[in-house]
């Protein structure tokens, strides 16, 4: 991956990465990888949910895999059950729902809501993605560690403490290997790697979506030209 050169802000955040990264022209079939996957991570309390809220509003094109719908349905059916033993339903029933849409590719560009700081959860996603023939990309949203305990209170969904510390000790190693320009780790092929922050994160997003339509229907177009002309001959 090519090197990431980042701008920081008065307040501290990264405001800008260089997203000059390595990516691919085709799928592992050698077909137009020209539908997007984008992965919107960041610890409890970062803000996903908010920002899928707010893409929806903007781009109502772009499906989303949300785990919120699923927690509002549990919560309706099981009101009586402490999160702590919800909350593992509501990520298997979330996992298998992004399943369902990955596989229904003819459906449009794709954001999924994961955390993105669980290895085998972001493996599990870009492996998916590329047997499926997506262009994979992973947002992940910047922020300090209080400013997300804020987020989580006003949202009214408090992550265990212990919990909590395995996410924000694995998101500092992830935000340094992005800073430096590192693979997120072996066996995870991302097309690109943005680290953004709350303000910025839906334009970040529907900013790569438009770059990968545009770069896939360029590669379409080729193709089609080189079949023309060989038809011709």
């Amino acid at each position: 991956m090519g090197s990431a050169a980042a701008a920081r802000g008065d307040d501290g955040f990264v405001k800008e990465l260089d997203r000059n990264f390595k990516g691919r022209e085709s799928g592992p079939s050698g077909s137009a990888a020209v539908t997007p996957l984008v992965v919107i991570g960041g610890v409890p309390g970062a803000g996903k949910t908010e920002a899928l809220r707010v893409l929806r509003g903007r781009s109502p094109r772009v499906r989303s895999a949300d785990p919120e719908g699923v927690r509002r349905q549990l919560r309706q059916w099981m009101p009586w059950l402490p999160y702590a033993l919800v909350r593992p339903i509501l990520h298997t029933i979330a996992h298998l729902r992004a399943l369902a849409l990955m596989l229904n590719k003819g459906g449009g560009p794709l954001v999924i809501h994961d955390p993105g700081t669980r290895r085998w959860s972001r493996r599990l996603i870009v492996s998916l993605a590329g047997i499926l023939g997506y262009r994979p990309m992973i947002v992940f949203i910047d922020t300090d560690r209080n400013s997300a305990l804020r987020g989580q209170a006003q949202r009214k969904r408090v992550v265990r403490g212990r919990a909590f510390d395995r996410h924000w000790r694995r998101w500092g190693e992830l935000r340094e290997r992005i800073l430096r320009g590192d693979s997120l780790g072996d066996g995870e092929p991302w097309d690109r790697v943005v680290l953004s922050h709350r303000d910025a994160v839906v334009d970040d997003v529907l900013g790569l979506l438009d770059t990968a339509a545009a770069v896939g229907s360029r590669y379409s177009c080729q193709k089609l030209t080189e079949v023309t002309l060989d038809m011709t001959t």
